[in-house]
């Protein structure tokens, strides 16, 4: 008989990409206001340190920079969205 394992579905496969992570466990702003652009979008280029978005936790409002000079490739989280801590935000490629 085959293992119990084989049967079960295989994990989505984990992009190669780095990932910036949430630093904390909050809501998820990608603008700062709602009637405002967001921080970033996928092909823009940003500079280390610059805020991609920030996360609300307690009334208190965190500012997430990027970890380097890089390529946001793809936003993981909609604006509003629970995040918890270590989780993708975004996926990018270092320049």
């Amino acid at each position: 008989a085959a293992p119990a394992a084989a049967a079960a579905p295989a994990p989505a496969p984990q992009s190669s990409s780095p990932s910036i992570d949430a630093p904390l466990v909050g809501t998820f702003y990608a603008a700062p206001a709602p009637d405002q652009a967001p921080f970033v979008l996928p092909g823009d280029r940003v500079s280390k340190g610059q805020t991609v978005c920030l996360i609300e936790a307690m009334k208190m409002m965190s500012e997430v920079p990027a970890p380097c000079d890089c390529v946001i490739e793809s936003v993981c989280k909609s604006n509003g969205e629970l995040v918890a801590f270590g989780e993708p935000l975004f996926r990018y490629r270092p320049c």
